[in-house]
């Protein structure tokens, strides 16, 4: 079935952008005078914990890791809840393009935030991989079904 094709390939591709992005800066920052290049594992790693550095808001930018994690899982048992998480975790990742400061460490001080890196964007391209494909998949779907039945008939 197509359907069932779409969604591991979706899955799949998703996942490998994502790891790929680990491997990679995230954001280059400028704090304490100088420049610095932040990557992305160590914003995974330490995205859970920023509240108690002062960053609600990355937190909650963080958040669309694990949100893209449970659309997976809804993906895979074919609920339809995977479109609406995705869809969260897009909005979510696309937000933080529009930040200009981000937290620079743990006492709450903030970091001028210079560019976006490689990180950033296949992180992003890795949630929209997922959103499109989940949209993808439950329309796929619905037409397999919809023929299926059309040719019990």
């Amino acid at each position: 079935m197509e359907s069932e094709r779409i969604k591991s390939i979706t899955i799949n591709v998703s996942l490998l952008l994502f790891f790929i992005s680990l491997t990679q800066n995230a954001v280059k920052i400028y704090y304490h005078g100088e420049s610095q290049d932040s990557s992305s594992i160590s914003y995974l790693l330490t995205g859970s914990i920023a509240f108690f550095g002062g960053g609600l808001l990355e937190e909650i930018i963080w958040l669309a890791n694990p949100l893209c994690l449970y659309a997976i899982i809804m993906l895979q048992r074919k609920d339809r809840k995977a479109i609406v998480l995705s869809c969260i975790a897009l909005l979510l990742a696309i937000s933080f393009s529009f930040w200009t400061e981000i937290l620079g460490s743990e006492s709450g001080s903030l970091a001028k935030i210079l560019s976006l890196e490689l990180g950033y964007f296949l992180w992003l391209l890795s949630i929209i991989t997922l959103t499109i494909g989940t949209f993808l998949f439950f329309i796929v779907e619905k037409k397999e079904l919809i023929e299926e039945e059309n040719s019990i008939l």
